[in-house]
């Protein structure tokens, strides 16, 4: 898969307590990889096709998983990709989808589609969904399960800027779900409705991304991403009791932050909290560790000498193999 273009990754080079990063070259398009892993076999990605009557299209009962991929010094490394395929088989599980796969076949179609690629830098897309059968809403009684994993070019999510600077967000009109209404832990298709709204209302006002609050008044989560704040030092997210995904990449932060003595909560906060913060930033697979400078024209503290930038500088030795301890982390293609 070749990069369109590249770009240095931005050097918090005063954040506490770790060297500066050796430059990470990114993509910065999205382009489709030319191969693609489907229900068991490595394809051509162009010409392949799901169904229009496919469950999933009509319903969005489908799962699925945003998997990276990162170059190391001992080659092309997926990040925590039997913690990703676990999630997605629990996902499936939830809704009644039987997927024909183990954990480590799909480990396997994972890196079989990294390789077949050249993949050193981007993003993995695990999808399970209910193909075509009758119009009903039990489509584990009739309609078979298909399953591809698809690639493609990732660089900064939220944009590289966003990354060095800090991101614009805004608090969402629209609510998160309760997960008594639907199981917020699954990684579901039909779940993201609920974000797209919100995305495009923060995008539509200018902001970069959006937060959504619980329907009690508490923080669940941004569009894609985990919430942390930082204040007073102490640094501040929820987990599955305020409806949100409990993210990957936030179970590395967390980890991270202990790694590293930062002192952690981990309990309901309001949007009042969040916006007395010193510091606020997101995580997720796609946005990595991204700052938030401002909600609502609310500014944050971010970039150098942050907590913030220490923990994403972490991150961004974990995924590359820089931190020895946690090398377990990756999957080495």
């Amino acid at each position: 898969m070749t990069p369109t273009a590249i770009h240095e990754w931005p050097s918090f080079a005063h954040a506490p307590d770790l060297d500066d990063l050796p430059p990470l070259q990114r993509p910065t398009g999205q382009t489709l990889a030319k191969y693609i892993w489907w229900d068991g076999e490595i394809r051509e990605a162009e010409g392949q096709a799901v169904h229009y009557y496919s469950n999933a299209l009509h319903y969005g009962s489908g799962v699925f998983e945003g998997i990276r991929c990162y170059p190391t010094e001992r080659g092309p490394a997926i990040f925590r990709l039997h913690d990703h395929m676990r999630r997605l088989l629990a996902s499936a599980a939830i809704y009644g989808m039987n997927v024909p796969y183990s954990l480590e076949r799909l480990v396997e179609a994972a890196a079989d589609v990294t390789r077949v690629n050249g993949i050193a830098n981007g993003y993995l897309r695990p999808l399970a969904y209910f193909g075509q059968g009758p119009v009903n809403l039990t489509p584990k009684r009739q309609c078979a399960v298909s399953l591809f994993i698809a690639a493609r070019e990732l660089g900064a999510f939220l944009g590289e800027e966003g990354l060095r600077r800090g991101i614009r967000v805004t608090i969402s009109s629209w609510r998160k779900f309760h997960h008594t209404m639907l199981p917020t832990t699954a990684k579901a298709t039909g779940h993201y409705a609920n974000s797209v709204l919100a995305a495009h209302e923060a995008t539509d006002r200018g902001f970069d991304d959006a937060i959504l609050l619980n329907q009690d008044g508490t923080v669940a989560e941004a569009t894609g991403e985990n919430v942390f704040f930082v204040k007073h030092g102490e640094l501040v997210t929820n987990d599955a009791t305020s409806s949100i995904l409990p993210g990957i990449t936030r179970d590395t932060v967390l980890k991270l932050a202990a790694d590293l003595h930062v002192p952690v909560k981990i309990r309901a906060f309001t949007r009042d909290e969040l916006m007395m913060a010193d510091e606020v930033f997101l995580t997720g697979t796609a946005a990595e560790v991204t700052p938030v400078r401002e909600i609502d024209g609310r500014a944050f503290e971010a970039g150098p000498g942050t907590i913030g930038a220490k923990l994403q500088k972490a991150y961004l030795s974990a995924v590359r193999g820089l931190i020895r301890q946690h090398d377990d982390w990756l999957h080495y293609v």
